[in-house]
């Protein structure tokens, strides 16, 4: 069942993505993307807070069996038209992230990418949402998240600490390139999944 916080924030982006305000979603995907995927063997991966699919697409494109999950009905309508478009096969699934794993989504997932998806999430929020995220993932699974670190959109070292690492190993935080908001300080955490 969606939270009343949960509706209010898939009408926001709704709106955005309806009227073309998601610079996040615009662009290639991130190089630090496209090198981390060069070390595995492609198999099993899902894209959580997928947006229009940007991410969800290269990942297939490059061989992976990929599911795109967002909140907003306008992202996940506009992702399975790129995906078409690009010739490619993305499951994508309109869901509420906070609900997992209670439903739709089958886990076992190899790589979890997070492009931003944590960081947009109330303090309170991030904890449920670790532990969620970690029951769709296989033991030794990665999780790629990129995230900021100031500012009110923010998953800083200690929320790590206390929310992922329960189900989480951290293995590196790398600063992040960035396209629109430099002071932000994004970091591309890379978890692996503890059996």
């Amino acid at each position: 069942m969606t939270t009343k916080s949960s509706k209010l924030v898939a009408a926001t982006y709704n709106t955005a993505y309806k009227l073309g305000l998601a610079p996040w979603d615009n662009g290639p995907p991130m190089d630090e993307l496209i090198e981390t995927l060069k070390e595995f063997t492609p198999g099993r991966a899902i894209d959580l807070g997928c947006g229009t699919g940007r991410d969800s697409v290269y990942m297939a494109q490059q061989g992976w069996r990929v599911t795109g999950v967002d909140l907003s009905p306008e992202a996940i309508k506009k992702a399975r038209k790129r995906a078409e478009a690009s010739g490619v096969e993305v499951d994508f699934v309109q869901y509420d992230l906070l609900n997992l794993p209670s439903g739709g989504i089958e886990g076992g997932f190899d790589f979890l990418l997070d492009f931003g998806c944590s960081h947009s999430l109330r303090d309170e929020a991030k904890g449920p949402y670790a532990a969620a995220v970690a029951e769709l993932a296989k033991p030794g699974a990665t999780l790629y998240l990129y995230a900021f670190t100031k500012g009110p959109l923010s998953v800083r070292r200690e929320e790590i600490d206390t929310c992922f690492t329960p189900y989480w190993e951290l293995v590196s935080a790398v600063p992040g390139s960035v396209r629109r908001t430099p002071d932000a300080g994004p970091i591309w955490y890379r978890m692996v999944r503890r059996s």
